[in-house]
């Protein structure tokens, strides 16, 4: 007599939020150029070429009219680029990381995740190259790249804090432009910034209308620059709902 033995059936229990949120994270640090070796290595040239320019111009003042000391801005683009790195990978990763069987939660926790690690990373490495800075006296020639007069005088955790506030708004500004284009493309573009171009317009003009631009520039004044800074986190998380909202219907074919 023979007996016939019916396979156990495969488990097909769902994989944990965390695991799906890693394999986003790992997707999107698959080309690492990207986000790490591409801004490093620009900061870097920018910082010699500003080094070498200030050198230049410390060396032709005559001493009787040398200035103490140089305040440089170069390194704002990092922000910037920031931006650029989030509008990419939204771009590239989100019909990707759908076709990979990734839910659209799991890939706006994922891009979470990973502009969370950009932010901290970044903003560490300011800390420490400004606490450098300020260690040499601007780098032996009274240069500061990556120090502001403001942060000069500040404690190391107030611009730590400053950095990782302002790489949160910079990516989720660019996670929210590009998922406007990834649902609606150049029709949705042209929508959104004609829309945030209308509401910087109309807020200036209703702030000129009440004559309150002295209440907005006490206001500043009495927040400083970190509790200014600490206000941008309303447009940070309305921002992220807003990417949010919009990836949740959008498709990889649209992507």
């Amino acid at each position: 007599m023979t007996t016939t033995t019916t396979p156990a059936p495969l488990s097909l229990a769902p994989r944990p939020l965390s695991t799906r949120v890693a394999i986003v994270v790992r997707l999107l640090f698959a080309n690492p150029w990207t986000a790490i070796y591409t801004p490093l290595l620009i900061l870097g040239v920018v910082f010699l070429m500003n080094m070498a320019i200030w050198g230049i111009v410390r060396a032709s003042i005559p001493p009787e009219g040398e200035m103490d000391a140089s305040i440089n801005g170069g390194v704002l683009f990092l922000f910037i680029y920031m931006l650029v790195v989030a509008v990419q990978s939204v771009n590239q990763a989100f019909p990707l990381a759908l076709g990979y069987g990734s839910t659209r939660r799991d890939f706006v926790l994922g891009f979470g995740v990973f502009a969370l690690i950009l932010s901290l990373g970044y903003s560490v490495l300011l800390v420490a190259a400004s606490l450098l800075e300020r260690a040499t006296g601007g780098w032996g020639i009274g240069h500061s790249f990556f120090t502001t007069d403001e942060l000069w005088r500040a404690e190391w955790w107030e611009g730590f804090t400053l950095s990782l506030i302002a790489f949160l708004l910079f990516f989720s500004i660019g996670a929210a432009t590009a998922s406007v284009y990834v649902r609606w493309k150049a029709l949705g573009m042209y929508a959104f910034w004609g829309g945030l171009v209308f509401l910087g317009i109309g807020g200036a003009a209703l702030v000129t209308l009440l004559g309150a631009w002295g209440q907005v520039g006490e206001f500043f004044v009495w927040a400083g620059v970190l509790g200014s800074a600490a206000w941008s986190l309303i447009i940070t998380a309305l921002c992220w709902l807003a990417a949010w909202a919009i990836l949740r219907r959008a498709t990889p074919s649209q992507g």
